[in-house]
């Protein structure tokens, strides 16, 4: 059987952030001021809006001076892509311990699954409406943004090539189906984690079990190895 790992609920198979040792701050690669500066302004996307953030919130936020703000950033909307990609990395990150951690706990196709259903569970759970629309808004920036885009672009790729990693190791380990191809397989797993924001804006949404059962019944008889 597979270890789970303990979070707020004890049956629960996927760890949070804090399990995966993924609660971490700005790499060091950065100057001090500036971390300071990107972790105030990750902060404030949490509760704003980018549009909606301003030079004085940060430097509310961060208690450093609007001198040091300009000195390590060209622009308040530099700031705010960086802090885009810095909570989307963190994001990216997450997403890849959570399947390695399945796989790596798997002794069998069923316990693939099992993790699966788990995921898809959190992952289309209402209260992530917030994480979902902030997905959709740093996508949407980088239709705007040719140097944002291709930034983001560098990340997304490294979330799909590692999730391609990982189903084919599952595949070579004949947990999951061999005949789909594992690089289809990962951009449909992120895909349909994204696309529960149509269910979101609805104001007659669906009905949770009944959307989980659809997405746990074609992982099983499309994905996993009977």
């Amino acid at each position: 059987m597979i270890t789970k790992v303990p979070r707020s609920t004890p049956e629960s198979f996927i760890p949070n952030s804090e399990d995966l040792g993924l609660d971490r701050q700005m790499p060091h690669e950065h100057h001090p001021t500036k971390s300071k500066l990107i972790e105030a302004a990750t902060a404030l996307l949490k509760k704003y809006k980018s549009g909606e953030i301003s030079v004085d919130m940060v430097l509310a936020e961060s208690n450093i001076s609007k001198g040091s703000l300009y000195h390590h950033f060209e622009s308040l909307d530099d700031l705010i892509e960086m802090a885009l990609l810095a909570r989307y990395a963190k994001w990216v990150d997450i997403n890849v311990a959570t399947m390695s951690h399945i796989l790596v706990n798997a002794k069998s196709s069923k316990d693939i699954y099992s993790g699966l259903v788990e995921v898809t569970a959190q992952s289309q759970d209402r209260n992530l409406s917030k994480e979902r629309f902030f997905r959709a808004e740093t996508l949407a920036k980088a239709n705007s943004s040719p140097r944002f885009a291709k930034k983001l672009q560098d990340l997304q790729q490294q979330l799909t090539d590692s999730l391609t990693d990982l189903i084919r190791e599952a595949q070579e380990k004949n947990y999951y189906d061999k005949s789909n191809d594992p690089k289809a397989v990962a951009v449909f797993i992120q895909a349909y984690t994204l696309g529960k924001i149509v269910d979101d804006m609805s104001s007659s949404q669906v009905n949770q079990e009944n959307y989980n059962s659809l997405i746990n019944k074609i992982i099983k008889e499309v994905f996993i190895k009977q």
